[in-house]
C-alpha cells in the first residue's frame, strides 16, 4: 500500500498546518482504516533522515484512505512523494488512526 508524504516547515505548523489532525480524527468513526504516521519525535536520527529526504521540519505519511478523506473534506495538503509501506520509518507514531495490534508495528 502506498503512503503519501507531506512535509511541513515549522512556520507552516505555527500557521495551522496541523489542523488536518483534528478533522481526520473526527472522520475515524466513519472510516476506521485512516492512518497518518509521523516519525517518532524521540528518534533524532530517523527525524534527520526524513528531513533530509523530504525537506520540511515535520514529515507525515498518509495512507490512501487518509488522503481520500482529506480530498473529501476539502483539506488541501501538498503531497510531495509517494512511498511504499516498506519505506515508512521503522520508529513512527500514529498521528491519526487506530493503533494496530501487530507486534511489528512500532508506535
Amino acid at each position: 500500500m502506498p503512503y503519501h508524504v507531506v512535509a511541513l516547515t515549522m512556520a507552516q505548523v505555527r500557521q495551522g498546518g496541523l489542523a488536518f489532525q483534528r478533522e481526520l480524527g473526527t472522520a475515524l468513526r466513519e472510516s476506521p482504516d485512516l492512518k497518518v504516521y509521523a516519525v517518532n519525535p524521540f528518534d533524532l536520527d530517523e527525524r534527520k533522515r526524513a528531513r533530509d529526504r523530504f525537506g520540511g521540519d515535520v514529515v507525515y505519511f498518509f495512507n490512501d484512505a487518509a488522503r481520500g478523506m482529506c480530498q473529501l473534506l476539502g483539506i488541501d495538503l501538498n503531497y510531495i512523494a509517494e512511498i511504499p509501506e516498506s519505506e515508512l520509518p521503522k520508529k513512527r507514531s500514529v498521528v491519526v488512526g487506530l493503533p494496530e495490534k501487530s507486534s511489528q508495528e512500532r508506535l
